[in-house]
């Protein structure tokens, strides 16, 4: 007998849904019906494909308020920024069909440059990009919308087929996507969804052999174990792990701006981002001064129902990460730090956390909080003397993925921003800073594989042909 996947809103910790939970050889027919679209589907012509796409993109907007409506009882966002995350899944599915034509675009080399092959001024070679097939692709929960944009929109512009597998707790946002992209036009078999445990999906998806290709978003723990498997398998693979983004404010910063951003990256989401702002490092001559402004706006936080537009933090996603901010919490102050707001589990019905803001005297001191990824509205604030010494604090985890530099001084922004070891500095503005066309990842534990974006996938999950043509 299946098991199910229960569905929670984690804004009432009330049962909205029951599916039932897919087994191995559910999955196997998926990717068998995916595999035989793929031999149609990339056959198609490219205006074809990017035309389905733009209808896609056309019917998320009319359904828009019934896929906002499942994405903020799934997932508890805020409604304002549930809004924004649909926006940019449309615009996710838009650019991978305005972007297919050059990235697909191939090339025709110069053979003739090379004195090696003989007789190549008598060769004329054309370059095509080709899609590799299935594509198997692991969604997160705290951005289900625009990260089955992602897993989806790209890789099926570039003429492969989809097989997506939704966190199961917020599978419904899916589902509800799935049916949208099957109104707009897609043949069956080219976009699928398949809810269930990672064990009975993702590793038939690993394991098959019709799919040829992986894209996970989740921690760096499991991106680890399934990049191992995907290469162990001769399968193309690309990760989007987690982070733990530093953000440095100097002295001659503007520390009201800079508060504000950071704040806003910090307990946006209730904190469940990867790229956002996890420790907070600030020069000790405006320490004070500074962490008063920090303060003061994380009291401003109104943390309440999702569906209220005048909420600005909602709940965690489970109990369970509820009760990994307490284990954070606790391992600080036994450590050292000082509560300076917040720290508790709120006393209300749903997963909610208070917005917590803790002292650190020693950024070098072994507290979790500072060294693991916190996927919660817990910041520690740390100060520093000298710039190495921030540049150093900075880099003292195992991930790598984005930082913040907070100075009017553009010469030492770069400076400091070149010493950092991460994907993206953001100079003055926040660590959430995504652009959706382009590679997005880190170094470190947070980059390995290839990079996500909507030209880097299609770009991926395409491999380069050679035709050679003897005149």
């Amino acid at each position: 007998m299946s098991r199910e996947v229960v569905v929670f809103n984690p804004a009432t910790g009330e049962v909205i849904a029951k599916l039932r939970s897919a087994t191995r050889e559910d999955v196997r027919l998926v990717v068998d019906e995916a595999y035989s679209a793929f031999l149609k589907w990339s056959s198609l012509p490219l205006r074809e494909r990017t035309k389905l796409l733009l209808k896609a993109a056309e019917y998320m907007e009319l359904s828009f308020d019934d896929l906002l409506k499942t994405l903020v009882a799934e997932s508890g966002k805020p409604i304002r920024d549930a809004r924004a995350e649909l926006w940019r899944a449309i615009e996710i599915v838009r650019a991978s069909a305005e972007e297919a034509r050059y990235i697909l675009e191939g090339r025709a080399p110069r053979v003739d440059a090379y004195g090696y092959p003989p007789g190549n001024e008598n060769r004329l070679v054309v370059e095509t990009r080709e899609p590799v097939g299935v594509v198997g692709g692991a969604l997160s929960y705290n951005n289900p919308a625009s990260t089955f944009a992602h897993k989806v929109a790209p890789v099926v512009a570039a003429g492969n087929t989809a097989v997506v597998k939704p966190s199961t707790h917020t599978p419904l946002t899916a589902l509800k996507l799935y049916d949208v992209f099957k109104k707009a036009g897609f043949p069956d078999g080219v976009v699928n969804v398949v809810v269930g445990s990672g064990e009975e999906v993702f590793d038939e998806l690993l394991e098959n052999p019709k799919v040829a290709g992986i894209s996970f978003t989740g921690s760096t723990a499991v991106g680890l174990q399934v990049a191992a498997k995907a290469a162990g398998r001769g399968k193309k693979y690309m990760i989007a792990p987690s982070g733990s983004d530093p953000a440095i404010v100097f002295k001659d910063a503007d520390l009201e701006r800079a508060a504000a951003v950071v704040v806003r990256a910090r307990f946006e989401n209730a904190g469940q981002n990867c790229n956002a702002t996890k420790r907070l490092y600030v020069e000790r001559e405006v320490y004070d001064k500074f962490v008063k402004l920090v303060l003061e706006k994380t009291v401003s936080v109104k943390v309440g129902d999702p569906t209220d537009e005048s909420t600005d933090m909602g709940p965690l996603i489970s109990d369970k990460m509820v009760k990994a901010m307490e284990g954070f919490v606790s391992d600080a102050l036994s450590k050292g730090a000082r509560l300076l707001y917040g720290g508790r589990r709120m006393e209300r019905r749903g997963f909610y956390f208070e917005p917590t803001l803790l002292e650190v005297p020693d950024g070098r001191a072994d507290i979790r909080a500072l060294r693991e990824e916190v996927f919660g509205p817990v910041l520690p604030i740390v100060p520093f003397e000298e710039e190495e010494e921030a540049v150093e604090l900075a880099n003292s985890t195992p991930y790598g993925l984005q930082a913040a530099v907070f100075t009017s001084d553009y010469k030492k922004a770069f400076r400091v921003a070149s010493a950092i070891r991460a994907g993206s500095v953001m100079i003055n503005d926040s660590t959430r800073v995504r652009f959706d066309a382009l590679p997005y990842g880190g170094v470190k534990n947070s980059g390995f594989g290839w990079r996500e974006g909507v030209r880097s996938t299609m770009y991926y999950f395409t491999e380069p042909k050679y035709y050679v043509f003897g005149l």
